[in-house]
């Protein structure tokens, strides 16, 4: 055990034993004038735990993660070890890298965070090792590409490895691409037989006619997205200082340092176009949410938004609203519809007759804007990853 470096301040005053944490790290142990120096050593052993919980919560700011490591099988094993406030057990992820990252609480103590490395030695070799043999050189597992023909028509589709899947599962994309998420011990021999299983309902979703199909967006100079009714135009500059994006009417300037790799460049851009539409899509939703809040005979309600790819918008019970930071890009039409949808449930929360009848008194065609946002939500879906 490592034993903290402490300070010993005797003093008159005192006739036990106390440790002191200041928030600068520094350990200081009061003891009595009398004291004996192998019992405090002792008595700060014992409390070695709570010397470290404690410094660690003052170093909050500053947890970056601490390297360790594990022996298996003759192999020295890296992993990093994080803190967090949040965190109620100890976690241990294996990142699509193949590298080992455990996330404990902020009272962990690291030995209690060693002894669950320790016991789970099984699963990280069979995560590491992908097929549970040791003595493998291939940390993780890729994700590869591949096809089959079904009824003539052939299915591509994309096969990713996670640490976290417990069953092979296939999803279908708003660009109707095919993506299979698998757990890293299976083998590509259980993956095709999963597809092939699933090759009726793949044909029907990626044929079907009822939705439209999402335009893969590359998120690079020159590229237009809708945008507030019109559109909006990437212009990219490169030779900055840094990387600044400014939007100038229907044009956002992305302006790029030299010397960026293809790949930063598209991330760069496309982060610029998430900022951009998450603000102008709370600059547009909060003043149409109070429109529609004074139709409705309603308070005007607290107006979020976020990243969300499943909903256009929810209501919580507590009467706050949420939009997708997408939203502005829908036609005015239905900007409007999902705004005063949500709006509404703060008169009812099911969608109940009672719901759909006071929509209808202030939106009356609300059904088929309805029917249209279903069939065109893929188009404006421009972050599909």
């Amino acid at each position: 055990m490592i034993i903290p470096a402490y300070t010993i301040e005797p003093s008159s005053r005192c006739s036990t034993i106390s440790l002191h944490v200041h928030p600068s790290g520094e350990i200081h142990v009061k003891v009595p004038m009398d004291y004996d120096p192998l019992e405090v050593r002792q008595y700060v052993i014992e409390s070695a735990g709570w010397i470290e919980r404690t410094q660690r919560i003052f170093f909050a700011q500053k947890n970056p993660p601490v390297q360790y490591s594990v022996t298996i099988d003759d192999r020295v094993i890296p992993y990093t070890v994080t803190f967090k406030g949040t965190r109620k057990n100890t976690s241990i992820f294996m990142r699509c890298d193949g590298c080992i990252e455990v996330r404990a609480p902020w009272d962990a103590t690291v030995g209690s965070v060693i002894d669950v490395v320790e016991k789970h030695k099984d699963w990280i070799r069979q995560n590491l090792m992908g097929n549970g043999k040791t003595g493998s050189q291939t940390p993780s597992k890729a994700g590869y590409e591949d096809s089959l023909v079904h009824d003539g028509m052939t299915i591509g589709y994309s096969v990713q490895f996670s640490s976290r899947a417990r069953r092979i599962t296939i999803k279908i994309k708003p660009d109707r691409s095919v993506e299979v998420v698998a757990p890293v011990r299976a083998s590509r021999e259980e993956i095709h037989r999963v597809v092939a299983n699933k090759a009726d309902w793949i044909c029907a979703q990626v044929t079907s006619t009822k939705r439209a199909v999402a335009v893969r967006r590359s998120f690079c100079d020159g590229e237009t997205y809708p945008f507030l009714g019109g559109t909006l135009t990437v212009r990219v500059t490169r030779g900055g200082s840094r990387a600044t994006a400014v939007r100038n009417g229907t044009v956002l300037e992305v302006s790029l340092p030299s010397g960026m790799l293809p790949s930063t460049e598209q991330e760069t851009i496309k982060h610029a176009v998430a900022i951009t539409v998450k603000n102008e899509t709370l600059r547009a939703a909060i003043p149409r949410a109070i429109h529609f809040a004074a139709a409705f005979g309603v308070g005007a309600p607290p107006v979020n938004v976020r990243k969300n790819k499943g909903k256009w918008g929810f209501c919580t019970s507590r009467g706050n609203v949420t939009f997708a930071s997408e939203l502005c890009l829908l036609p005015p039409l239905l900007f409007d519809y999902v705004i005063a949808h949500e709006v509404c449930h703060l008169i009812v929360m099911a969608h109940s007759d009672r719901f759909w009848d006071a929509f209808c008194k202030v939106m009356p065609d609300c059904h088929d804007r309805r029917a249209e946002l279903k069939r065109d939500s893929p188009l404006y879906r421009i972050f599909t990853d």
